[in-house]
């Protein structure tokens, strides 16, 4: 998966969030980079792609969490670890 569809898979959610928080332009911008960063270390000590679709599903998790409803089950230990990293992220920023 090239670095490009993973920012157009963020920039999605992130037209979203910008209506709402126009200072969210930093944080969308580090999703990105935690998400390919994730993706690169995983290849690398694994040699497991990270898939569009697992950004998806994590990114819904992440949509979940939000919302305050229970985090889904189901998920592989990948797709829960990226949305725990996106999690994490927003957490940070909603604390700036």
């Amino acid at each position: 998966m090239s670095d490009d569809e993973y920012k157009l898979l963020v920039r999605a959610l992130g037209s979203q969030i910008l209506e709402e928080r126009p200072d969210a332009t930093e944080v969308l911008k580090q999703l990105v980079s935690d998400t390919l960063q994730f993706r690169d270390k995983l290849k690398e000590e694994t040699g497991q792609i990270v898939t569009v679709e697992d950004t998806r599903i994590a990114l819904d998790a992440l949509e979940t969490h939000l919302k305050g409803e229970k985090f889904p089950s189901g998920l592989t230990p990948e797709q829960k670890a990226l949305a725990q990293i996106l999690i994490d992220r927003i957490i940070l920023f909603k604390l700036k």
